[in-house]
C-alpha cells in the first residue's frame, strides 16, 4: 500500500524541482527527502521517480503517471483529516491561494489576518508568480483558491467578483498636472509614461481602458515597460514619467501624487477563482466564504481597498 507521507515528499520534489527545496517546504533534512522517495520507488517496484534536466528533478514516464494519482490520495487524506476534525469544531488544515505579484499581494494580507484571528488552525499559504503559471497550477490542484485582477472564462472554473479597484495616474510630487482639477486623460500623450510589462493583467486593462477613449498605447511616449509595480512606483519617484498603477499600491504613497482626471474613474476587477464542482475541504470552504461573504466584503471596503458593486 502506498505511503501517503512518502507520496508528499513526492509532490514536494515535483513542485520544488530539487531535493534540497523540497526538503526546505516540508522542514525535513534532505537525506530524508531522498530516503523517502527511494522508499516509494522500492514500493512501486523499483523503478525510477526522477531525472535530472539541468538544475531541475524532473519526473519520469512513471513518475508522470503516479503525478495525478499522489496528488487525488494526499487531497482525499487531507481532507477527510480535517472533516474529522471539523466535527470537533475545530477548523483545521492548509490552504493555498494564487495571486499574481504587486497588486495581489497588497489585497489579500488584510483579509487573511483577519480570517486567521477566528481560524487560527488553519495554515495559510500564497503562491505569487504570472497568470499562465497560477492557471496551471489551479488546473493541476497546486493551489486550492486563485485571487485575480481579471475574469476567466473556463470550463469547469467558478469565478466570483469580490469588486473593482481604482486604476490611479501618478505623477511626481511637483508635476504641473497635480495643481489641475478635472486633467483630461488625452493629456497623456503629452507627457512621457511607465507601464506595466506586456501580458499583466493590468497592462491589458489599461489597453483597453485607453482604446475605449481613443488613446492607444502606440500614442504614449513610453520611457519605461516592467513587470514590477513597485519599480513603476520608484521610476515616477524619480521624475522618468507619469504612470498607472493600482490604488492599493499607494498605501502609503511618498514624493508622488494622484492626478484628478475627467470622467469616469479607470478600474480593475478582482475576482476569486476555484474549480467548479470539487469538493473542498472544510479549510478551502471557510476561506472562501470569508472571501465573498459579509465579512470580507465588509472588510475590504472599510479599509478602502476595493470597493464592492
Amino acid at each position: 500500500m502506498l505511503n501517503t507521507l512518502y507520496l508528499q515528499t513526492f509532490l514536494a520534489v515535483v513542485d520544488a524541482g530539487n531535493y534540497t527545496a523540497a526538503a526546505e517546504q516540508l522542514h525535513m533534512s534532505q537525506p530524508a527527502v531522498s530516503q523517502h522517495i527511494r522508499a516509494l520507488e522500492e514500493q512501486l517496484g523499483d523503478v525510477r521517480l526522477f531525472r535530472r534536466s539541468g538544475q531541475r528533478m524532473v519526473p519520469t514516464h512513471a513518475g508522470e503517471e503516479l503525478l495525478v494519482t499522489a496528488r487525488e490520495l494526499v487531497a482525499m487524506v487531507e481532507r477527510t483529516e480535517q472533516n474529522i476534525r471539523a466535527m470537533r469544531g475545530q477548523t483545521t488544515g492548509r490552504v493555498v491561494i494564487g495571486c499574481t505579484a504587486n497588486s495581489g499581494e497588497y489585497l489579500l494580507p488584510p483579509l487573511l489576518a483577519a480570517f486567521r484571528l477566528n481560524h487560527p488552525a488553519v495554515t495559510l499559504s500564497v503562491r505569487v508568480g504570472n497568470v499562465e503559471m497560477l492557471l496551471n497550477a489551479l488546473t493541476e490542484r497546486q493551489i486550492d483558491l486563485l485571487v485575480l485582477e481579471e475574469q476567466q472564462r473556463r470550463r469547469g472554473w467558478e469565478s466570483h467578483m469580490l469588486g473593482v479597484e481604482p486604476i490611479c495616474l501618478i505623477a511626481p510630487v511637483d508635476h504641473p498636472l497635480l495643481q489641475s482639477d478635472h486633467v483630461p486623460l488625452s493629456i497623456v500623450r503629452e507627457y512621457p509614461c511607465t507601464l506595466p510589462g506586456a501580458g499583466m493583467p493590468l497592462r491589458r486593462t489599461l489597453e483597453d481602458a485607453l482604446r475605449r477613449r481613443g488613446i492607444a498605447l502606440a500614442d504614449l511616449m513610453v520611457a519605461l515597460e516592467c513587470e514590477s509595480i513597485n519599480l513603476l512606483l520608484q521610476s515616477v519617484r524619480s521624475g522618468m514619467g507619469l504612470a498607472f498603477v493600482p490604488q492599493l499600491s499607494l498605501l502609503p504613497a511618498t514624493n508622488m501624487g494622484i492626478v484628478t482626471l475627467a470622467g469616469s474613474p479607470l478600474q480593475q476587477e478582482w475576482y476569486v477563482l476555484r474549480e467548479r464542482g470539487k469538493k473542498m475541504a472544510r479549510a478551502v470552504q471557510e476561506v472562501y466564504a470569508f472571501m465573498v461573504g459579509n465579512t470580507g466584503q465588509g472588510l475590504l471596503q472599510q479599509h478602502g481597498l476595493i470597493t464592492a458593486e
